[in-house]
C-alpha cells in the first residue's frame, strides 16, 4: 500500500509542473502565431493577408480575450476591405482593452470608410483622448470633419494638429511625410472652404499658402496645382490663375492616354469658368472651346456643372445654325 500511496504523492508533485509547461507552450504559440500573423500581413498580398487571418484566429482560440489579436484581425479585415468584419474586431478589441488606442483608431477609421460620420466622431476622438499625439487620429477625424459634417473650422483644426505632430517624427518616415502633405492640402482646401463662405481674402492667401507648401513638395500634385488656381482666382490673382492653369493642361495633354480624365475635365471646365466670368478674361469663343472639351471628356459622367456646360454649348450651336 505505502509504494502506492509514494506513487500518487510523486504524481501530484508532478501536476504543477506539468501545467505550467502547458500555460508556456501556450503562451509561446500564441505569440507565435500572432508574430507570424503580423509579418504575412505586412507583406500586402491578400493571400498573405488571409494567411495572417488565420494566424490571428489560431491566436484567439488560445487567448479568446486577447485584445490585440483582435486588433490585427481587425486590421487585416480592413485591408481587405471588409469593413464590416473589421468593424467587429475592432469593436472586441476595445471591450477586452479600451485604453488600447490603435483599436480606437481602426474602428473609427472604417467608420470613415463606411460614411458612418458620427460614430466615426466619437471612435476618433476617443482615440485622439488616448493618445493624443497620434498624427493618424487627427487627420482622419479633421477628414471626418470635413467631408461628413461639411465643417472646415473644426475640420482645419484637426488637420493643423495632424501637420504639426507629425512634422516633429517625420524625418525618414515615408508615410508620415505623406500624411504632413495630406494634412497641409486639407489645410488649404478649409481655408478655401472659409473663404467662400465669408467673402475673406486672408482665408484665399492662407489657402494658397498651404497649396504652395505642398507643391514644394509633390510639384507635380495636379490637385494642388489645380486648388491652387482655383484659390489664387478667388484672391484676385486672376493672371496667376490662368497661366497655372495653362500649365496643368498642357503637362496633362502631354500625358496623352495616360493622363487623368477627371482632373483633365475639371482643369477644361476651371479654363471654361475664367474666360466665361473673370472681368479680366471675358472671351466666350475660348470659354466655348474649354467647355466643350469639358463636355466632351465627360459624356455621360456625373458632374453639377456638366448640365450648364452643355446648355451653354448646346445654345451655342443653335445660333450658329440658324
Amino acid at each position: 500500500m505505502r509504494p502506492l500511496i509514494l506513487a500518487a504523492l510523486a504524481l501530484l508533485c508532478l501536476c504543477p509542473a506539468v501545467l505550467a509547461g502547458t500555460v508556456e507552450e501556450e503562451a509561446a504559440k500564441y505569440r507565435a502565431d500572432l508574430d507570424e500573423g503580423v509579418a504575412l500581413l505586412r507583406t500586402g498580398s491578400r493571400d498573405e493577408i488571409h494567411r495572417s487571418i488565420a494566424k490571428f484566429k489560431s491566436a484567439l482560440k488560445l487567448r479568446p480575450e486577447s485584445a490585440e489579436a483582435y486588433y490585427w484581425l481587425a486590421l487585416a479585415y480592413s485591408d481587405l476591405n471588409n469593413y464590416l468584419r473589421a468593424a467587429d474586431n475592432a469593436k472586441d478589441a476595445t471591450t477586452y482593452d479600451d485604453r488600447l488606442a490603435e483599436a480606437w483608431l481602426l474602428w473609427g477609421q472604417v467608420l470613415l470608410y463606411q460614411k458612418e460620420w458620427n460614430e466615426a466622431r466619437i471612435k476618433l476622438e476617443t482615440a485622439v483622448h488616448l493618445a493624443p499625439e497620434e498624427p493618424v487620429a487627427l487627420y482622419n477625424l479633421g477628414r471626418v470633419y470635413y467631408h461628413g459634417f461639411k465643417d472646415p473650422d473644426n475640420a482645419l483644426s484637426r488637420f493643423r494638429a495632424a501637420w504639426q505632430r507629425g512634422q516633429a517624427t517625420r524625418r525618414d518616415n515615408p508615410e508620415m511625410i505623406a500624411l504632413t502633405i495630406r494634412s497641409r492640402l486639407y489645410m488649404g482646401c478649409c481655408e478655401y472652404e472659409r473663404g467662400v463662405r465669408t467673402g475673406n481674402l486672408m482665408y484665399f492667401d492662407n489657402a494658397i499658402n498651404c497649396f504652395q507648401d505642398v507643391l514644394r513638395e509633390q510639384p507635380a500634385n495636379h490637385d494642388a496645382r489645380l486648388r491652387l488656381a482655383m484659390a489664387l482666382r478667388k484672391a484676385n490673382r486672376s493672371n496667376e490663375c490662368e497661366q497655372m492653369l495653362l500649365t496643368i493642361l498642357r503637362d496633362l495633354e502631354a500625358l496623352g492616354t495616360g493622363a487623368d480624365r477627371q482632373m483633365l475635365a475639371e482643369v477644361n471646365l476651371q479654363m471654361g469658368d475664367l474666360y466665361l466670368k473673370d472681368p479680366l478674361f471675358r472671351d466666350r469663343m475660348r470659354a466655348l472651346i474649354y467647355l466643350r472639351e469639358f463636355v466632351s471628356i465627360m459624356g455621360d459622367g456625373n458632374h453639377p456643372a456638366l448640365d450648364p456646360a452643355r446648355e451653354y454649348v448646346s445654345m451655342y450651336d443653335e445660333a450658329v445654325t440658324m
